[in-house]
């Protein structure tokens, strides 16, 4: 029979396409009780990490000139690699946004990039930096979330064959992990897990590149010229390098900076940089994030500043 070997051959890649995503299915995680009595204190924890550092509404609220607004979804980022993606509903309405997760659901979302029916999160999602966020941060931010008023927004996904293709060969989500944070406070351990895995900064700072647009670890936090076209600035060297850097900043200068907007040359930040929200956070975060900062290799980068008009619209 002339068809058999086309039939054995689509048997075999549809056979390929199963075991590819059986593999990369994550359990839920087994999180921490919550302490007893203190939900409202959980919270708000979770809201100063949404709301204050991460600054989820960037992307997630429906308003994006309104970052404080309800985080009801709908931007859409769109790539060649992915199609068009749009930031999810993550108010508490059951039937479109997360009112029918559970905690666990939410977080490994979060942390490892798989929804709650199974199906990998695009990367536009940061959960490859995400994904060392600690139990009890995690499982805040969950409850966060779950607190939220419900906003019906059914928003829909349009991936492309290459993301469907990846998803298929080799893309999957983060494997499982249990995490806890250091202890609080203005240290260097507390500022290398809030500048990675809470407010994300290695996120946007890291240059990237390449066919899969991978970040490039060796030169962490050095700026990049040439981010993704939905950027609307450069972001900025942030490794303390002297010349291309902030090594000449000192603490006050890079805390005035983060409140104001306003850096030490008299340079106003750009928007996309959140710091009317970072502002929010409290000096020994911040001065946390800075310290850490300080320890890493400088690295020489001149990352130009992007005028408005050449800014992508």
């Amino acid at each position: 029979m002339p068809d058999r070997p086309k039939r054995r051959s689509a048997l075999l890649l549809v056979a390929a396409f199963q075991l590819a995503c059986h593999r990369t299915n994550v359990p839920l995680p087994t999180l921490p009780p919550a302490p007893a009595g203190n939900a409202t204190e959980l919270a708000a924890r979770g809201e100063y990490i949404v709301r204050n550092v991460a600054a989820c509404g960037g992307c997630h609220a429906a308003d994006q000139r309104n970052p404080d607004g309800p985080l009801s979804g709908g931007a859409e980022f769109k790539d060649w690699r992915l199609g068009t993606i749009r930031a999810a509903n993550l108010t508490s309405d059951a039937a479109t946004g997360l009112g029918a997760w559970s905690d666990a659901e939410i977080v490994r979302a979060l942390r490892n990039g798989q929804r709650k029916d199974g199906r990998l999160l695009a990367p536009v999602m940061p959960y490859e930096w995400l994904h060392d966020m600690s139990d009890a941060d995690a499982l805040a931010v969950a409850r966060y979330l779950e607190s939220l008023p419900p906003v019906r927004n059914d928003v829909r996904q349009q991936p492309n064959l290459v993301f469907k293709m990846g998803k298929a060969l080799f893309l999957g989500p983060k494997a499982g992990t249990t995490v806890s944070a250091p202890p609080h406070g203005p240290t260097v351990a507390y500022g290398d897990y809030l500048a990675n895995h809470v407010a994300l900064c290695s996120h946007c700072h890291t240059p990237r590149g390449g066919l899969r647009d991978e970040f490039d670890n060796s030169r962490a936090f050095a700026g990049d010229a040439t981010p993704p076209k939905d950027f609307p600035a450069n972001p900025a060297n942030i490794t303390p390098d002297s010349a291309t850097g902030i090594g000449r900043w000192s603490e006050s200068d890079f805390l005035r900076a983060i409140h104001t907007g306003v850096n030490p040359k008299g340079d106003s930040l750009n928007r996309f940089m959140p710091w009317p929200e970072e502002r929010r956070m409290t000096d020994d975060d911040l001065r946390a994030i800075y310290r850490y900062l300080r320890t890493l290799e400088p690295i020489h980068n001149d990352v130009p500043r992007r005028s408005p008009s050449s800014a992508p619209r």
